[in-house]
C-alpha cells in the first residue's frame, strides 16, 4: 500500500494554519478578491443607473448574475482569510461564474453597442486573462493541500 505525501508531520499534534506558510500568493489574492467583490455591487448599481439604453439588460444580468456571483465570491474570499478549506471550492464557484458571465455579456455588448467598443475590447481579455489565471491558482492542488 502506498501512501499519499501531505503536509503533515507523521506524529504529533497537527500544525495550525496559521503556523504554515501559505502558497506564495494567498493571502494577496484573497484579499484583492475581497476588495474587487466588495467594490462589484455598487459599480453595478452605477452600471445600471448610468446607461437608459441597456438598463433592463443590465437590471436583468446584474440581478440574475452578476450580484450572485459577487456574493459567493465575498463570502469565498472571508473563508479564504479565515483559513477555511471551503473557501476553495466557493472561490472556483465564483471565479467560474465570472468567467461565464464575462465572455457571454462582453461578446454580446461587443456585438451590439458602438459605444465604447475599442475600451471593451481592450479590458474584456485582460480581465478574462485575471480571471483566468486566478481560477488556475485556487484549483493547485498545493492549495487545496495547504488548507487541509
Amino acid at each position: 500500500m502506498t501512501s499519499i505525501p501531505t503536509l503533515r508531520p507523521a506524529s504529533g499534534p497537527l500544525p495550525q494554519a496559521d503556523q504554515l506558510d501559505p502558497p506564495r500568493g494567498y493571502r494577496l489574492l484573497a484579499w484583492i478578491g475581497l476588495v474587487a467583490n466588495a467594490l462589484l455591487i455598487p459599480a453595478g448599481m452605477f452600471t445600471i443607473l448610468r446607461d437608459p439604453i441597456w438598463r433592463i439588460p443590465n437590471i436583468a444580468v446584474g440581478a440574475g448574475a452578476v450580484l450572485p456571483c459577487a456574493v459567493v465570491g465575498l463570502v469565498a474570499c472571508i473563508a479564504l482569510l479565515r483559513w477555511r478549506h471551503w473557501g476553495v471550492v466557493l472561490a472556483i464557484v465564483a471565479l467560474s461564474l465570472n468567467l461565464a458571465i464575462a465572455i457571454s455579456y462582453g461578446i454580446v455588448r461587443l456585438v451590439m453597442v458602438a459605444q465604447g467598443r475599442l475600451a471593451l475590447a481592450l479590458a474584456l481579455p485582460l480581465l478574462l486573462a485575471g480571471q483566468a489565471a486566478a481560477l488556475v491558482f485556487w484549483c493547485r492542488p498545493g492549495v487545496r493541500d495547504y488548507l487541509r
